[in-house]
């Protein structure tokens, strides 16, 4: 058992001093699923006097130890466990391996209910609890049977689903695309239709430093047009078609890229900016706290990603007024209306994410007016009353 803070990679004993709280353990592949999505979760389990268990990859968790023990200031009662797991569906013995480490962690923990996050979570999980009859809830931030899914994992993941639909308390869908499958094709009957998290409307439209200080941080020129992009470094965010796009885009040199995260493509991310000469113009700026005043300081967001659940970064700067380039699927049909809120990308996507932008940075009028629709849009997702969506849930299972 690791306790907060503690960035060992050895599974020890849990802490079996407190027989009369109600047991809940997180299970994802990365460390970062944990930290980025479960804080209304924590809220509402912490108003029940529930003990917490986070269970995942923290050696390769896509986050920054200095960003972990934020979140452990924030849930300091938290019960951190590594297993190797990872979230590509293509890393059979390594999962295997962290399966077999996790049925003797469950059977120790005897927890009252598992929360899978993420669909390799949701089929090593599941599998487990189904050997050991624990009530599980899924969310499926990840969900690989969407359209335009990959062949191969769209039918794999289809037959895991199938095989552990009922062993599935309650799904939660980051999206409704998601939800409908859900229910058709799995008949699921506690089917949630509830995106990644909820989204405070407030703390994106009023940053707390200027435009001008966070340039000046960076060292980018006041008259730059800024595009900014956040999220995980992965390679199915696609983040290298709008470097590409901006090498299409030579004469128009106020144009500079910010991208934040971190992930297994920062050093490829690294190399491309090297290969393509655009080292003054794009800043990796690696995991950030401030996430609202960078996006107060951006003028376009940009999200080519292959696949999204919901996308919350994109509905972050829409709450910050910003414009997107992003494509139509999956998650983002919910938000990404053509014309309105984004430029959608189709076809060759370095040849139409360069259109977007050079349309975009000519037109301030264009920006501003799409800003405007996409702060009014954002409100849908407002996280007024998650928490309490979530502790009734949990209630269900945890009386």
């Amino acid at each position: 058992e690791i306790m907060a803070g503690d960035w060992s990679s050895d599974v020890c004993s849990s802490d079996l001093g407190l027989y009369f709280m109600k047991r809940v353990v997180f299970l994802a592949a990365a460390a970062a699923t944990l930290v980025q999505f479960t804080k209304y979760d924590l809220t509402a389990l912490q108003t029940l006097g529930c003990e917490i268990h986070m269970v995942c990859n923290m050696q390769e968790g896509n986050i920054s130890q200095a960003a972990l023990q934020e979140y452990n200031q924030m849930f300091p009662q938290l019960h951190w466990h590594d297993l190797p797991f990872s979230d590509s569906a293509g890393a059979v013995r390594r999962n295997h391996a962290a399966y077999e480490k996790l049925v003797p962690l469950l059977k120790e923990l005897q927890p009252d209910l598992l929360h899978c996050r993420g669909t390799i979570a949701g089929w090593y999980g599941r599998r487990a609890a189904q050997e050991l009859q624990i009530p599980v809830f899924y969310t499926a931030h990840d969900f690989r049977i969407f359209h335009g899914c990959l062949l191969a994992e769209r039918l794999w993941f289809s037959a895991v689903e199938r095989k552990y639909r009922k062993q599935t308390s309650r799904f939660f869908a980051v999206c409704p695309e998601d939800a409908a499958y859900a229910r058709k094709h799995l008949n699921l009957e506690q089917v949630t239709e509830l995106p990644d998290v909820g989204l405070d409307c407030d703390k994106y439209a009023t940053p707390a430093r200027t435009r001008e200080d966070i340039l000046r941080e960076l060292h980018i020129p006041q008259e730059a047009t800024v595009l900014l992009s956040v999220g995980t470094l992965r390679m199915q965010k696609r983040l290298r078609v709008v470097m590409q796009a901006m090498t299409r885009l030579r004469t128009q040199e106020q144009l500079h890229y910010v991208i934040c995260g971190e992930g297994p493509d920062m050093v490829f991310l690294q190399k491309l900016t090297e290969k393509l000469h655009l080292e003054e113009r794009v800043h990796l700026l690696g995991y950030r706290t401030d996430i609202p005043d960078l996006l107060g300081a951006a003028d376009i967001f940009c999200m080519p990603s292959r696949r999204e659940g919901c996308g919350m970064a994109a509905l972050e700067a829409m709450a910050a007024g910003l414009p997107l380039i992003t494509v139509r699927n999956h998650g983002t049909k919910v938000y990404a209306e053509k014309g309105e809120s984004a430029f959608c990308l189709k076809g060759d996507l370095v040849t139409s994410c360069a259109d977007a932008i050079a349309q975009l940075a000519e037109n301030k009028l264009l920006r501003r007016q799409m800003g405007a629709h996409n702060r009014a849009a954002a409100t849908a997702f407002s996280d007024k009353d998650r928490m309490m969506q979530l502790r009734a849930y949990y209630q269900e299972v945890l009386p």
